[in-house]
C-alpha cells in the first residue's frame, strides 16, 4: 500500500526558530521590514537552529510517522545559508527525509504537487493556497488556537486524521 505524501513545515512546526528569532528581533529593537529581512538573511542559521531546539520532541515523532507517511520537509528560506543549515541539520537528525527549500518569493504549493497531499504548517496563508490546489491543509498550533482548518498540537495526531481521511 502506498503511503500518503506528507509535507511538514520546519519553522514553527518542527523547530522553534520563529519564537527564538522573534526574541532576538525584539531584543535588537528591529522594527522595519528591511531590518527584519536583513536579520533573517544574515543570522547564523546553524546557531539559531541549535538555540531554538525542536518543538515537543518533533524529531522522534517524525521518525514514527515515517512508518505511515512518505514525508518531506517543505520549508521557506530567506537565503542559501539558511537552506544549507536546515539541510545539514535534517541530514543528521532525519537521514532519508528529503528537505525542499522554497525561496520566500515562491508559494509552497507551486514548488511541489499538493493534490491529495497533506501539508502541516503554522502559517494560514500557506494552508489556504495548498487547499486551493487540491491539497489537505493541517494547521499546527502549539497553543491549540483554533482556526478554519483542522488543527493539531502534536504531530502524532496526524495518524488519527489520516485514518479519518481514508474512511471518507
Amino acid at each position: 500500500m502506498q503511503k500518503r505524501k506528507l509535507y511538514l513545515d520546519c519553522d514553527g512546526v518542527i523547530l522553534d526558530t520563529i519564537r527564538k528569532s522573534y526574541e532576538i528581533i525584539e531584543n535588537q529593537n528591529l522594527t522595519t521590514r528591511d531590518e527584519i529581512k536583513f536579520f533573517y538573511e544574515k543570522i547564523n542559521w546553524n546557531e539559531l537552529i541549535i538555540k531554538s531546539g525542536e518543538i515537543d520532541h518533533s524529531i522522534s515523532k517524525i521518525r514514527k510517522l515515517s512508518n505511515f507517511f512518505d514525508i518531506e520537509i517543505l520549508t521557506h528560506v530567506h537565503s542559501e545559508v539558511e537552506a544549507k543549515a536546515k539541510f545539514d541539520y535534517f541530514a543528521k537528525e532525519l537521514p532519508g527525509i528529503n528537505v525542499i527549500s522554497v525561496p520566500k518569493s515562491i508559494d509552497k504549493c507551486d514548488m511541489v504537487d499538493p493534490n491529495g497531499a497533506i501539508l502541516v504548517d503554522d502559517f494560514i496563508t500557506n494552508l489556504e493556497k495548498w487547499k486551493k490546489k487540491g491539497g489537505i491543509p493541517i494547521k499546527f498550533s502549539d497553543s491549540g488556537k483554533k482556526c478554519d482548518f483542522t488543527t493539531i498540537t502534536d504531530l502524532t495526531q496526524l495518524l488519527e486524521i489520516d485514518f479519518a481521511i481514508k474512511l471518507k
